[in-house]
């Protein structure tokens, strides 16, 4: 009885044996290829699995795709947490003392400066002076002369001086609690009176009394009623050619590159001498 055979079926058993063969080659070309060659000249040993994707031709890396990425930047290190805000609280008054007595020069005897070039500090809130100093010392605020007088303070040294120049009630005014002088609307004729009372919402710009005072101040904003005009315009003009950066979230550098030369200038008068400059915005 003849048994009957399939169109792919012989009685030759060299089909297996070539079969066989070529399994016995892929196995060894796989272990020579990815597992004995994984050492790489002049390079780390690749994994089994980078090793057969390398010889693929496609990537191992199943992360996101790395790229150059530009280092992140802070406007500053101070953030204002509960413990930050308690090492304000513990300067010493008379500390601060000896330790303002390198300040004179610049700023003034008792923190009252005289010059249009330099701050009055005296009447500062003790957070405002505190984070300024670390700006400085960061780098994050840019000037010779403060830069190298931050650096060598410590943060209770800092914490120490604020607390001296908080403590002079001669100096800028405290706030006086109302929340805007009557009269002040956006209708209002003199640049610097409408800027500061009531800003300028099409533009963007909220008023300065919002943060700035005289009605309220915003933790870490700078008093600016009394404060010396000069210096005051010469601030906004910084921060409006991003000069000045240490303000948190960009806000003072996006209001003040909206305002013209003359609304800094008229500004500034009415904070640092208390009365209208009756300029006309240009």
């Amino acid at each position: 009885m003849v048994r009957k055979q399939g169109p792919f079926q012989t009685d030759s058993s060299w089909p297996r044996i070539g079969w066989r063969i070529a399994a016995a080659l892929i196995v060894v070309s796989f272990v020579l290829g990815f597992v004995v060659s994984r050492p790489q000249q002049g390079g780390p040993t690749l994994g089994v699995w980078a090793a057969i994707c390398r010889g693929l031709g496609i990537t191992s890396d199943s992360s996101a795709g790395l790229e150059l990425r530009p280092p992140v930047k802070t406007p500053s290190r101070i953030a204002w947490t509960p413990a930050t805000l308690a090492a304000i609280a513990k300067g010493d008054i008379g500390q601060g003392a000896f330790v303002a007595i390198n300040c004179t020069a610049c700023h003034g005897e008792r923190g009252i400066s005289g010059s249009g070039q330099y701050p009055t500090l005296a009447g500062m809130e003790a957070v405002t002076v505190y984070k300024q100093l670390d700006d400085f010392r960061a780098g994050k605020r840019s000037s010779g002369v403060m830069s190298a007088i931050a650096s060598a303070l410590t943060a209770r040294n800092s914490a120490d001086v604020a607390a001296y120049f908080a403590a002079r009630a001669d100096g800028m005014p405290a706030p006086r609690g109302a929340a805007l002088q009557g009269g002040h609307t956006l209708r209002e004729n003199d640049v610097g009176v409408r800027l500061v009372f009531a800003g300028d919402p099409v533009r963007g710009i909220p008023p300065c009394t919002s943060c700035h005072g005289p009605s309220a101040i915003k933790l870490g904003a700078p008093r600016l009623t009394g404060q010396q005009p000069a210096y005051i315009e010469r601030q906004l003009a910084a921060f409006a050619q991003g000069l000045r950066q240490n303000d948190t979230n960009e806000q003072m550098r996006t209001i003040a590159s909206e305002l013209t030369d003359t609304e800094m200038r008229a500004i500034a008068h009415l904070y640092g001498v208390g009365t209208p400059t009756q300029l006309a915005a240009r």
